[in-house]
This record gives structure tokens, C-alpha cells and sequence, in this order.
């Protein structure tokens, strides 16, 4: 069994991992470990940069109880520098470790890499496609915010076209009842057509705009992305579009009190310091809920 998608993962799965994670979550937040996990081992296989994903990946399995050997610069140091193919890649470390979590700037990449395993994979993020864990982890910060998954608007803003964690919060956010999708973004970087239809669908209401101001006071949760340099082909397309949006305190006092303010990091630009102090912001939060979140996909794909 895989994590590949989060087309994947329906209500009552989503559900089980969410009440996973609440019982990992004090683990977590105390710094100690369990044994769920002893004696199995987790390979991170980062064909693309990243602290939190990497980081939360390898703490979780630590925190299971289990083993992590990594490679955060496999574009560099691994055989894909000689030629060996994702396939063999994933025939290779599933003969070593137990699970394998892999990102990759390319979408499809971590699907390709599955084929060639007999051990599961979790996708990691591939390129502009998905993110299913970093999705999960943020239905888990709006469960624990507004104690429920349903009946509730979120504003999607930034990034939406090339962003997949947006892509992975629309996939996993149509499986409830009563969400109202926002979308704020310049036109050109808008959440995909076929995004769109799938949740009108699915009898989602949505919205496009690519004014913030105007829906601060419409939004149970605020789900802000950055605008991310490296999708665009060259630096002069992403200048057009750097800085477009600026959560600041005057745009948090526009907003309800009980909204709550998502960011999945790193941050650039489009979050002002000051804003951190706001009990409303919850992307420091989302750290720790992600650790609780993989530990309980990752005991869930090893059948603990």
C-alpha cells in the first residue's frame, strides 16, 4: 500500500488518520518516543530542498520507535547522477529499508519510483502535482482549530496553479460536506479548470478573486502559499508576481476572530513577523501537528 495521491484517501481514511494523530500528537509535543515502529526503517529520498518535510519525515519514524537513513540531495549524490532509472532506484532501497518517503520536482516521479518497490511509498511532494501529507496535515490543524471538516469557507490564496498544496487541501477538503472554496490569485496563477470543475462537481461552492482584502471577513480558515520562484521559467515571470499578496496585522484585524491563518512554509515575503504573535496564526502549529500526521500515515502504511 501506497501514499501517492490524495485522490487516494477518502472520508473515513482521513477521518482514521486524524484520530491517529491525536494520540501521537502528546508524543510529540513531550519530546519522547514509542516503540510502534522498533526495528523498522524509513528512507527520505529528496530529490528537491526542504526542511519541514524531510525533517517532520524523519522525526516521526524517530518517534515510532523506528530507524531513518536519508538522502536529502539524491539529484547530486545518488546513482540518478550515473543514469539508474527511479524504477531501479525503487527496486534497490525497498531490498533496504521498510517505507520509503520521496520528493521530487517532477510530477509523476514518485509514482514511477513505486513501481519498482515492494515496500510502500508515501509522495513527499512531486513538482506541482500533490502533496498528500502536507494536505493532511492541514485538514488535522482545522480539525483541531475549528473542531470539525465540515461547514466551513476557506480562502485558498497565492500560488494556485503551479502550488500543489493547494491541489492536495481541494482533493481532501471535497470529501466533506459544506466547504465553501475561495480562491485568491492573479489570473495567471489561478487554480487549475480541471481543479475547479471537480469541485463544483462534487457540489462545492467556489469563488474567484484575486482582490485579499475583500474576503478577510468571509473565511472560517485562510490557507496562504508562496508565490514559488522556482515554477517559473525565468525570474522576470516570477518578479511580476513576487510580493502580490502580504499578510500583514491590518489584514489580520479585517478578519474574524476565530478565523485561522495556514501557511505550509517557507515563508518570504508574504508574511510580516508581526503577525506571528496572533493567536490565529497556526503555521508554526502545523509543524508539530505534521510530525503527529506522519507518524500516523507512516505506522498506518507499515500495518503497525
Amino acid at each position: 500500500m501506497n501514499l501517492l495521491y490524495s485522490k487516494d484517501l477518502k472520508k473515513d481514511e482521513i477521518l482514521s488518520l486524524i484520530e491517529r494523530a491525536e494520540r501521537y500528537l502528546p508524543v510529540v509535543c513531550d519530546r519522547r518516543k514509542v516503540s510502534d515502529a522498533e526495528g523498522k526503517m524509513l528512507a527520505t529520498l529528496f530529490y528537491e530542498p526542504s526542511t519541514r518535510t524531510r525533517f517532520s519525515f524523519e522525526a516521526a519514524m524517530l518517534r515510532l520507535g523506528g530507524m531513518v537513513i536519508s538522502n536529502p540531495h539524491m539529484e547530486y549524490t545518488s546513482s540518478a547522477k550515473k543514469g539508474e532509472t527511479l524504477y531501479d532506484t525503487g527496486r534497490v532501497i525497498s531490498r533496504i529499508a521498510d517505507v520509503i518517503a520521496m520528493r521530487h520536482p517532477e510530477k509523476g516521479s514518485v509514482e514511477e519510483l513505486s513501481k519498482g518497490t515492494t515496500v510502500p511509498v508515501v509522495n513527499a511532494g512531486d513538482g506541482p502535482s500533490d502533496h498528500p501529507t502536507q494536505g493532511l496535515l492541514d485538514l488535522y490543524t482545522i480539525y483541531r482549530s475549528l473542531g470539525r471538516l465540515d461547514n466551513f469557507t476557506v480562502a485558498m490564496v497565492g500560488d494556485l496553479k503551479y502550488g500543489r498544496v493547494p491541489h492536495a487541501q481541494c482533493e481532501l477538503l471535497s470529501n466533506f460536506a459544506g466547504v465553501d472554496f475561495i480562491f485568491v490569485a492573479p489570473e495567471a496563477l489561478q487554480m487549475p479548470g480541471e481543479i475547479v470543475k471537480d469541485l463544483e462537481g462534487k457540489g462545492c461552492k467556489v469563488t474567484k478573486t484575486s482582490d485579499l482584502a475583500s474576503v478577510m471577513n468571509e473565511c472560517d480558515v485562510l490557507a496562504l502559499t508562496r508565490i514559488q520562484k522556482e515554477r517559473f521559467e525565468n525570474e522576470e515571470e516570477y518578479l511580476k508576481y513576487k510580493g502580490v499578496y502580504v499578510m500583514t496585522p491590518e489584514l489580520m484585524d479585517k478578519a474574524a476572530p476565530d478565523m485561522i491563518l495556514m501557511h505550509p512554509l517557507p515563508r518570504v515575503d508574504e508574511i510580516e513577523v508581526a503577525v506571528d504573535s496572533d493567536p490565529r496564526a497556526k503555521y508554526f502549529e502545523q509543524v508539530e501537528n505534521g510530525v503527529a500526521m506522519r507518524m500516523a500515515v507512516l505506522a498506518d502504511l507499515l500495518q503497525l
